[in-house]
C-alpha cells in the first residue's frame, strides 16, 4: 500500500472519531452481534451493508463502521475499510444506554420481611421484581400477590402491612421526615384483596398525612390495627378488586379507631372491636351482622374475638350506669 493511501485511511478513521456526534457516543454502546453475513462477495462495500442493514441509525453509521473494522480484522484489507471477497462479516448490535439514565429514581421506604408463596413488585419505570425476603421495597412500588401468597412488608417509620393473597397494593406515596410533621405522609391504594395494617410513627403523628384509599371508602386513623378487604359483596371468599361493580369494603378495628370517608364526605368513626362496610351506595357499622367468613384470618379472627366481649362490656357497664338515673327518675314521678 502507498503511503498516501495509509494517510487517506488514517485521516477518515480519525474523522470518525472527532466528528461523531457527542449524544450519540453518550447515548449508545456498540456490542458485537450473534448476526453475521456469511461470505462477502467481490463488490460488496462496508457502507452499503450499513445502509441496509442500519437505515434508521444514519447518525451512528460512523460509528458503526469503526466498530465493524475493529470487529473484524481479518475481513479487511489491511489499514483500509475495503473488505475481502470471502470473509464473513460479524455485525454489531447497538445497545442504548440511554433508556437507563432516564429511569425515575427510587426511594427506598421499607423490606419485605416475612413472604409465603409468590408475590412481585413492579416499580415507577415499569420493571418487574420477584419479590424475596429482605426484597426492599420503594415509593410508587405497586405489590401483588399470587393465589395462596401473603407478604408482611416492614416499612421505614415502623408500619407493619400485612397483605393477604390475590391482592395488589400500591405505595403512593411515603414520605418520612424529622420529626413525622406536616411533611410525613402515607397514602397507599389498596387495589384488590385485603390486607391488616398496623400503623407506625406517620399513622401516630396527629400532623402527618395518612391515607388508605380503597376506591369505596378512605381510611385515616391515628394509631390502631386493622383489617380490611374488597369482597364480592358479603362473599369474602371471592377476592375483586376496587372497580368490580359487585365490590364491597368490609373492615374491623382490632386495636385503636379508623374513620371511613367516601368521596362524598359522609364518614363514620370505629372504634376498637367494631365491623363496618362500605359499598358506592351505602356506609355503616355492622353492629348485628356477623364477619363474613374469608374475610379475616385465624389470627385476626382470635384477636377480633377478643375485643367483642370488651366492646359488650362497655355497652353494658354504660347501660347499669344508667339505670340509677332511670330508677331515680321514676320514684320521683311516683313520689309526685
Amino acid at each position: 500500500m502507498n503511503k498516501n493511501l495509509l494517510i487517506s485511511v488514517i485521516l477518515t478513521l480519525l474523522s470518525f472519531a472527532v466528528y461523531q456526534p457527542v449524544s450519540a457516543a453518550a447515548s449508545v454502546e456498540l456490542v458485537p452481534s450473534s448476526r453475521v453475513i456469511l461470505k462477502i462477495t467481490s463488490g460488496m462495500t462496508v457502507d452499503q451493508i450499513i445502509q441496509r442493514i442500519y437505515p434508521k441509525d444514519k447518525d451512528l453509521w460512523p460509528q458503526i463502521k469503526t466498530k465493524l473494522i475493529e470487529t473484524n480484522p481479518n475481513s479487511f484489507v489491511q489499514y483500509s475499510d475495503r473488505l475481502i471477497p470471502g470473509t464473513r462479516l460479524k455485525l454489531v448490535d447497538i445497545k442504548r444506554i440511554y433508556d437507563q439514565e432516564q429511569l425515575e429514581p427510587k426511594v427506598k421506604v421499607g423490606f419485605v420481611e416475612k413472604l409465603e408463596g409468590d408475590a412481585i413488585a413492579r416499580d415507577v419505570n415499569n420493571r418487574v421484581q420477584q419479590l424475596q425476603i429482605n426484597s426492599q421495597i420503594f415509593e410508587g412500588d405497586r405489590i401483588e400477590t399470587e393465589l395462596a401468597s401473603r407478604l408482611k412488608i416492614l416499612m421505614d417509620d415502623g408500619a407493619e402491612v400485612f397483605l393477604k393473597e390475590d391482592s395488589v397494593l400500591k405505595i403512593s406515596e411515603y414520605v418520612i421526615t424529622a420529626g413525622y410533621g406536616e411533611a410525613s405522609s402515607s397514602i397507599l391504594d389498596l387495589l384488590r384483596g385485603g390486607l391488616r395494617k398496623i400503623t407506625g410513627a406517620i399513622g401516630a403523628s396527629a400532623l402527618a398525612n395518612y391515607q388508605l384509599q380503597t376506591g369505596l371508602a378512605t381510611i385515616g386513623i391515628r394509631g390502631t390495627d386493622y383489617v380490611i378487604k374488597l369482597c364480592k359483596q358479603d362473599d369474602c371468599t371471592q377476592t375483586v378488586s376496587r372497580n368490580d361493580p359487585d365490590a364491597k369494603l368490609h373492615a374491623v378495628v382490632l386495636e385503636g379507631a379508623i374513620t371511613l370517608t367516601t368521596e362524598d364526605e359522609v364518614q363514620i368513626l370505629m372504634a376498637m372491636g367494631e365491623y363496618g362496610t362500605a359499598t358506592t351506595e351505602t356506609l355503616i357499622i355492622e353492629e348485628e351482622t356477623p364477619v363474613p367468613v374469608g374475610f379475616l384470618n385465624q389470627e385476626e379472627t382470635q384477636q377480633f374475638s377478643v375485643t367483642v366481649p370488651q366492646k359488650a362490656e362497655a355497652k353494658e357497664e354504660k347501660s347499669s350506669r344508667a339505670w340509677p338515673w332511670i330508677l331515680g327518675v321514676l320514684l320521683l314521678a311516683i313520689g309526685l
